[in-house]
């Protein structure tokens, strides 16, 4: 039986430790995800800045009317990034003070979530398995800070930069999933429809 263990933990060991690694490493390098894309939606931003007839139009327009507006939308991806960055730093989260009146608004209050997120310390394995307690909606939530940034940070991050990408699309600004994700190029003017 030991020489079955010994040989198990030969051939298994490297995997499932690879496994265990992998998972950390993803842990940590959230910071990396959300700031990544904190830097796709501030240059988002000024594409649709670039493509805009009337800023104000453009920043208040909303997909429907009980949806927030765009540079609330931004807002709130950026604030979703603060919230997931700040409990793997060790720090408690606090909701960055900004107007956003103006595109130029928007984009600073962006570059300001990302320097906010350089200056926090590197996250640590301890860090994730703290508790975090925090708002989803109305409802009270509290879990594990790996699954509370696994499921409830990162799909309200993105959701919320999509909302600004359907807006942007709905007003006809000529926006692509690569202005999302960095990685999709498409031709000017393409459409799937043609």
């Amino acid at each position: 039986m030991n020489t079955y263990l010994t040989y198990f933990n030969q051939l298994f060991f490297p995997f499932i430790g690879g496994l265990v690694l992998s998972r950390i490493d993803v842990n940590i390098k959230y910071r990396e995800i959300f700031l990544n894309h904190l830097e796709l939606l501030h240059h988002f931003i000024e594409k649709i800045e670039a493509n805009s007839s009337t800023e104000s139009e453009l920043l208040n327009a909303r997909l429907v009317d009980d949806m927030f507006p765009l540079n609330v939308q931004a807002k709130i991806a950026a604030n979703f990034a603060l919230r997931g960055c700040c409990p793997l730093s060790g720090k408690e989260y606090k909701e960055l003070e900004g107007d956003i009146d103006s595109f130029s608004e928007v984009k600073a209050y962006i570059a300001t979530t990302i320097d906010l997120i350089n200056k926090l310390a590197k996250p640590t394995l301890d860090q994730l398995k703290l508790e975090v307690k925090d708002t989803a909606g109305f409802k009270e939530i509290s879990m594990p800070t790996s699954e509370y940034v696994t499921s409830f940070v990162l799909p309200n991050f993105f959701f919320h930069i999509s909302m600004v990408y359907a807006i942007a699309k709905s007003n006809d600004v000529p926006v692509t999933k690569g202005d999302i994700d960095g990685i999709h190029k498409y031709p000017t003017g393409f459409s799937w429809e043609t």
